[in-house]
């Protein structure tokens, strides 16, 4: 099982690197992040993080709960949309995440 703070690193990596391809094996194939400005699927997902994310860098992530089942994370994130911080809640199926739900608030 992946754990969410790995995914974080690698989400964090594909922004900076401008590459997805090592985010893809953490997704199930009905994968969906869905956010108060996106809803989106697993390749969109993927292409977005590919093309910078609007030029998201996350840091400070503290995991709250993780198992086999949830995550639950809070973080920040600085990028064109502002400084911000995120709480996300991600469900697992199969040893994989299918879902990424964010709350993000500018500070």
């Amino acid at each position: 099982m992946v754990s969410v703070s790995e995914v974080f690193k690698t989400w964090n990596e594909g922004f900076e690197k401008r590459d997805s391809s090592q985010l893809a094996e953490f997704f199930t194939d009905d994968f969906r992040f869905v956010s108060t400005i996106r809803d989106i699927g697993k390749q969109e997902a993927l292409d977005w993080t590919a093309a910078g994310g609007n030029q998201t860098v996350m840091d400070n992530l503290e995991v709250l709960y993780d198992n086999d089942e949830v995550a639950v994370t809070y973080h920040r994130a600085t990028g064109t949309l502002g400084d911000g911080v995120l709480m996300a809640l991600y469900t697992k199926r199969d040893g994989k995440f299918s879902q990424c739900r964010i709350v993000r608030q500018a500070v």
